[in-house]
């Protein structure tokens, strides 16, 4: 057809909404030429599309370059749109002008990307990818070689892992005004209705759990009532105004978390249920596919369960190694001792961003670094780190990392796994079923792109979508500035907890950690502590918080933990070592 690129844009602004653009896209669809007998063949379909669409092509040269000549015609008028749009797009180019062209950026400029339901967009890229597989095979017989097949053929091709970037920076060149800005956290608190209410003795709640789940501010309570009441519906199926809204909504989410954790592009960022969830499908779907027996797997002490028994399954599913960076005496990684650990077996380095027990934030550049130099990965568990510092991906050269919503202030049973888009595609779903397949047959399915390609099932949509609002709430007050209360915070709270006789904090410094004390007090256990600042309104956790083999090393069975969030206050430190020192008395007094 004879339409180009330039006119689609013009008219796709001149029409301006989504409603008009779509009857646009039916008025081209409906001039497209039907294809000429006998050509609407199974082996001419394009798989990948709900649509049925059948396309072929030829080369030809009329003294010059080769051309593709494309023909295409599918069964759903709006798609004979796409296919006029993807024709303006390559018919009548030269492979390598095919293969250059960035589809992309023009589907993002005509407003596709996010106004196609998933399944249709799913559908218009395994239409790109059939013309740039007739412009490849074409390119390839030209230069006499076959570097596509080579591709296949290798396993692990594009596993290789990209150098780190810069140095991630310090709060004040990332927010150069962060450092005037007045964090006023009895504001802060206001926000949370969870901080409002009272003991039924009439004492005030000092909570002070938020590294196992933080309260929510009252906006992402109403964000997620909000879907329920005004427009649920499920995600990534219906076109109707519900549908797409959800759809919408979803995707944008998707983009606000790319730009908190700095990933190159959303569609690196998967939807789970939790970091738990999140590193399970690393390692069944990367570690399983890829991993041999002899290779090491890379862990650290600090872990949590989630990040370490998963790495122990798939060591004995594949024959690999588990082996332990060396930890320091106050629980930091031993950075000089790390050549120990990481050697040419390496595959994968799995540490936590920040430790739920000692708060320890471990050398995530320099970790990063090293895994590079020898060819390994490197996931983060920032479970604990997302919700207290500024995180970028690529600055530090993270391979994979595992958040989970309900502790950066948002609800429970939404996660989030990033992922390189290579190392993505290398990979192979953990789970099965609904919008992640792209075609199913009688004895084998394919599988969408990514992200669909992990998210089986329905997710969690009112979750995911309030976690949104919960990030923009973190964002307007600054992650910096956050951070910088809660040091100081935490600074305190290690001046208070000394003056209590027999009290040992574990763990490195306030300089080398984030917003968590752990302790124990001589003589007595952690439950009976947790147990009585309990009855006086503090609420604390006690026990291994899931991390048996840190707690086996520290000597002791269960440790007391208080953990700070952006609402905590020097006031809830001064209750804490308050409800301390009587709780100890009342555990040492005298029985009768």
């Amino acid at each position: 057809m004879d339409i180009t690129v330039p006119e689609l844009i013009e008219e796709f602004d001149f029409l301006g909404n989504w409603e008009d653009q779509c009857r646009y896209l039916i008025e081209l669809g409906e001039a497209l030429p039907e294809l000429p007998a006998g050509t609407m063949t199974e082996r001419n379909r394009v798989q990948g599309c709900q649509a049925r669409v059948w396309m072929v092509a030829d080369v030809h040269r009329n003294g010059g370059e080769p051309r593709l000549s494309i023909k295409a015609k599918s069964d759903a008028k709006i798609v004979d749109g796409l296919i006029v749009v993807l024709l303006a797009l390559s018919d009548e180019k030269t492979p390598n002008e095919v293969l250059s062209t960035d589809y992309r950026a023009t589907f993002k400029r005509l407003g596709l990307d996010s106004h196609l339901v998933p399944q249709r967009r799913n559908g218009l890229y395994a239409m790109v990818e059939r013309i740039r597989a007739l412009a490849r095979n074409e390119a390839e017989h030209q230069n006499g070689h076959h570097s596509g097949e080579h591709a296949k053929s290798n396993p692990n091709a594009g596993l290789q892992s990209t150098p780190a970037g810069p140095e991630l920076k310090v709060c004040d060149t990332i927010d150069p005004l962060h450092g005037s800005r007045v964090f006023k956290v009895d504001e802060v608190r206001r926000d949370f209705p969870g901080m409002q209410h009272k003991m039924e003795s009439g004492r005030d709640i000092v909570y002070l759990d938020t590294a196992s789940s933080a309260q929510k501010p009252q906006r992402v309570i109403d964000k997620e009532r909000e879907v329920y009441e005004t427009y649920y519906a499920n995600a990534y199926r219906g076109v109707y105004q519900f549908g797409r809204r959800v759809s919408d909504e979803l995707d944008a989410v998707r983009v606000k978390i790319q730009k908190l954790i700095g990933a190159a592009e959303p569609e690196e960022v998967i939807y789970t249920s939790g970091s738990t969830m999140s590193i399970n499908l690393v390692a069944q779907a990367w570690g399983r596919k890829f991993l041999k027996s002899g290779d090491e797997i890379v862990v650290s002490e600090l872990e949590h369960h989630a990040n370490l028994v998963p790495w122990q399954r798939v060591a004995e599913q594949t024959g690999a190694v588990l082996k332990y960076l060396p930890l320091t005496g106050d629980g930091r990684i031993d950075m000089s001792r790390i050549d120990e650990s990481l050697g040419k077996r390496a595959r994968i380095v799995a540490v936590t961003g920040m430790s739920n027990v000692l708060g320890t934030v471990p050398a995530v550049l320099e970790l990063s670094r090293k895994a590079k130099a020898i060819g390994a990965l490197l996931l983060v568990d920032g479970a604990q780190s997302v919700p207290h510092m500024p995180v970028s991906v690529v600055g530090e050269g993270i391979d994979f990392f595992a958040f989970s919503g309900h502790k950066l202030y948002g609800p429970s049973g939404v996660g989030v796994l990033y992922g390189r888009r290579e190392l993505l595609e290398a990979m192979d779903p953990f789970l099965c079923g609904g919008h992640m397949i792209e075609r199913v047959e009688r004895e084998h399915s394919t599988w969408a792109p990514i992200p669909a390609k992990f998210e089986a099932g329905t997710p969690a949509i009112s979750q995911a979508i309030a976690l949104g609002t919960a990030i923009d709430y973190v964002q307007e007050l600054g992650l910096c500035p956050i951070h910088t209360h809660e040091q100081s915070l935490l600074r305190y709270a290690h001046e208070r907890l000394a003056t209590v006789p027999g009290l040992k904090i574990y763990g490195p410094p306030p300089s080398e950690k984030g917003a968590i004390v752990s302790f124990t007090v001589d003589g007595t256990s952690a439950e009976d502590l947790a147990q009585l600042l309990g009855i006086r309104g503090v609420f604390v956790r006690h026990g291994h918080h899931c991390t048996m083999p840190l707690h086996a090393r520290l000597g002791v069975p269960a440790t007391v933990r208080a953990s700070f969030g952006m609402y905590s206050t020097r006031g809830d430190v001064d209750s804490l070592v308050d409800g301390l020192n009587w709780a100890i008395e009342q555990l040492r007094a005298p029985t009768r």
